[in-house]
């Protein structure tokens, strides 16, 4: 089914202005390095929360443009990791996690600026699937290295296997 262009351009502009509100988010957490920023990763879970329920309610009315449902599991990847970061409860891992983040947001922005070029959203996830998971292996690696006198650093561990997979990404 063709979604009307009216409709593509609405959702364009929603998810625009809540990246730029991420990304505003990620710009303050990036600069925090005194105290630990729980109000500020409220607002960017609160705020990925958005762009994810936005994203699936066009999933849930145009099943067949799968790059709603993407950009919706990259809202759920973002949330996932916010609330990890959360209950880590360490400062020094803001940083790392805001710049993951500020990596998968700017997936994000290539997949909603093109949800209507289907050949570029192909060329953007073929681009873009090593990046992810390299990141994402990358930010498993730096919460384990940074939390390993934590007598709990198990429960600091992400499943780095079952977040791509729910983004498509197979290991």
């Amino acid at each position: 089914m063709t979604i009307d262009s009216e409709i593509i351009e609405s959702f364009k502009a929603e998810a625009k202005v809540i990246l730029t509100e991420l990304e505003a988010v990620i710009d303050e957490l990036e600069d925090n390095s005194e105290s630990f920023p729980r109000a500020l990763l409220e607002d960017f879970g609160n705020k990925t929360d958005r762009i994810m329920g936005t994203a699936n309610t066009f999933y849930s009315q145009y099943p067949e443009h799968d790059v709603f449902k993407q950009i919706g599991n990259f809202g759920a990847l973002c949330k996932a990791t916010s609330y990890k970061a959360s209950t880590l409860n360490h400062v020094g891992l803001i940083p790392i996690f805001a710049g993951f983040w500020a990596d998968t947001i700017e997936i994000m922005k290539e997949l909603c600026d093109n949800v209507d070029h289907s050949q570029k959203i192909i060329e953007i996830n073929k681009k873009n699937a090593p990046l992810i998971q390299r990141r994402l292996t990358w930010l498993a690696e730096q919460i384990v290295k940074i939390t390993k006198a934590d007598p709990l650093a198990d429960s600091a561990k992400i499943n780095v296997d079952g977040l791509l997979r729910k983004l498509g990404i197979e290991t």
